[in-house]
C-alpha cells in the first residue's frame, strides 16, 4: 500500500468518527460550542438552548458594557462560536474635570469620538495619540474650554456721616457710633482653555454683611468769647474791667417755678446776682452790665448755656421789663 493511499485512509475513517461523535450529540440533544471570551478559547458540550443560557452553565458573567456575538437571546446551533468582548475602564482628564466610562472600542481615536460631546466648542487630544490601542484604567488627556466660577468675599467700605449737634460748641467733634466694614461675597467666571486664562466676568456681587455707619456729632453752638483789653486802666461806670462779652440776657425772681431763695452756689437770690455757664464765666466773677449794674456770677440754670446770662430781679415786673436783649458784660477786676 502506498504512502498515498494511507494518508487518504486515515483522513476517511477520521472524518467516519467525528461524523459518527457529532450524530452522537445531535441524537442526544446536546450541542458542542466553542466560547472565546477575550483571548481565551473552550470547548463545551451543552444541552442549552440559548447563549444566556450557555454562559450561566459555563459560570461565565457577563455586564451590559460587554459585547456578546451572537446575542445572548439567539438560540445555540451545534458547532457555534460565542464570542466575548469585555468593556474596559478608560478615563478622560479635560481642565479640572473628569469621567469614566466603559467601552468596548479599540483605539484612542474611537473612543475619543464617541465622546467629544464632553468637551465643549473647543478641545484637542492631547495624550495618548489617536491611534494609540487601549487598556484597561488608561487615561486619556484632552486641552479643552472650561469655565470656572471662583468665589471670593471683600471688604465693603463704611460711610461717615456729621450729624450737627447744637450741645456742643462749635467745632467740636463727637463720635457717637463707630462705623463697621461690611462684607460682600463676589462670583466671578474665568475662561480656560487649557492652562491658558481666556477671559473673565463677574456674575454676582452678593452683601453678606451691611457696613455700619460711622456718626459724627459736630458741634455748632458758639461759644462765648470774652474780649480783652488793652490797658487795665480802662473803666466802666467808675469801674475798672479787663474784658468784655458779648450775651444773650434775660431776667427771672426768686420766685419763678424751679428756683427758690438759695442759688446753686449757696447766695441769696436777689439782684445783683446772675446766673451764667460756669465753664464761660466762673462763679464768683464781678460783672458789670449796663442798664442793670454791678453784679456776680453765682447761679446757674438747665437753659444757661454758653453765652447766656439771666439777671435776677426782685418782682416780675422788673423781670418783665428787662425782657430779652443782647449786652455786652463787662467783666470787672
Amino acid at each position: 500500500m502506498t504512502k498515498r493511499i494511507r494518508i487518504l485512509l486515515m483522513v476517511a475513517f477520521s472524518i467516519f468518527i467525528l461524523t459518527g461523535t457529532v450524530a452522537a450529540y445531535n441524537s442526544s440533544g446536546t450541542k458542542m460550542v466553542k466560547i472565546i471570551n477575550d483571548d481565551k478559547e473552550n470547548y463545551y458540550n451543552t444541552a442549552a438552548d440559548t447563549v444566556e443560557e450557555l454562559l450561566k452553565e459555563a459560570d461565565i458573567e457577563v455586564t451590559s458594557d460587554d459585547i456578546v456575538v451572537p446575542p445572548l437571546s439567539s438560540e445555540i446551533k451545534n458547532g457555534e462560536e460565542v464570542k466575548i468582548r469585555r468593556a474596559i475602564t478608560v478615563t478622560f482628564a479635560y481642565g479640572s474635570q473628569t469621567k469614566t466610562v466603559k467601552t468596548t472600542v479599540d483605539t484612542v481615536g474611537d473612543i475619543f469620538n464617541e465622546y467629544k460631546y464632553l468637551f465643549g466648542e473647543k478641545y484637542e487630544l492631547e495624550s495618548p495619540s489617536a491611534s494609540t490601542h487601549l487598556s484597561n484604567n488608561m487615561t486619556i488627556k484632552v486641552k479643552a474650554e472650561e469655565s470656572r466660577i471662583d468665589t471670593r468675599t471683600d471688604k465693603i467700605d463704611f460711610e461717615t456721616k456729621y450729624v450737627d449737634d447744637p450741645t456742643l460748641d462749635k467745632g467740636v467733634k463727637k463720635t457717637v457710633q463707630d462705623g463697621a466694614k461690611g462684607t460682600v461675597e463676589i462670583k466671578t467666571k474665568f475662561t480656560y482653555y487649557g492652562d491658558q486664562l481666556l477671559g473673565s466676568e463677574e456674575v454676582s456681587r452678593t452683601v453678606v454683611k451691611e457696613p455700619v455707619d460711622e456718626i459724627i456729632n459736630v458741634g455748632t453752638k458758639e461759644k462765648a468769647v470774652v474780649k480783652t483789653v488793652s490797658q487795665s486802666s480802662q473803666t466802666i461806670a467808675g469801674h475798672n474791667f479787663k474784658g468784655t462779652i458779648s450775651m444773650v440776657s434775660t431776667a427771672y425772681t426768686p420766685h419763678d417755678a424751679g428756683c427758690n431763695s438759695v442759688t446753686s452756689t449757696g447766695a441769696v437770690a436777689q439782684k445783683g446776682v446772675v446766673a451764667i455757664d460756669p465753664s464761660v464765666i466762673p462763679y464768683g466773677t464781678k460783672l458789670y452790665i449796663p442798664g442793670y449794674g454791678v453784679a456776680v456770677a453765682a447761679d446757674c440754670g438747665g437753659a444757661i448755656k454758653g453765652n447766656r446770662i439771666d439777671l435776677c430781679y426782685s418782682t416780675l415786673n422788673e423781670a418783665y421789663q428787662w425782657g430779652r436783649k443782647n449786652v455786652t458784660v463787662y467783666i470787672l477786676e
